[in-house]
């Protein structure tokens, strides 16, 4: 899998990310769904690491947070972050 079509991923949740939730909270989507997208793909845990935090700029404590999550606690914690986004204020 090329980094172009990787980058691309990544940009595409980010843009379309729910508009109400924050920069923080729109990262952490991201960094959550490419982790369980390029592990579905058969993506070194390694390469997925290095390719968020050295080529992206990604947060380095959220994808250590999340690197080592299956795709159960991957789905709940985009769950989480997307109901916040509806929740009512």
């Amino acid at each position: 899998m090329n980094k172009t079509f990787m980058s691309g991923y990544y940009q595409g949740v980010v843009e379309v990310a729910p508009a109400s939730l924050s920069a923080a909270k729109v990262e952490e989507l991201a960094v959550t769904m490419t982790i369980q997208h390029l592990r579905h793909a058969g993506v070194a845990i390694t390469t997925i690491h290095d390719f968020l935090v050295d080529d992206l700029h990604a947060d380095v404590r959220l994808v250590s947070r999340y690197i080592n999550c299956d795709a159960d606690q991957l789905e709940t914690a985009q769950a989480k972050i997307l109901a916040g986004a509806f929740a009512k204020k």
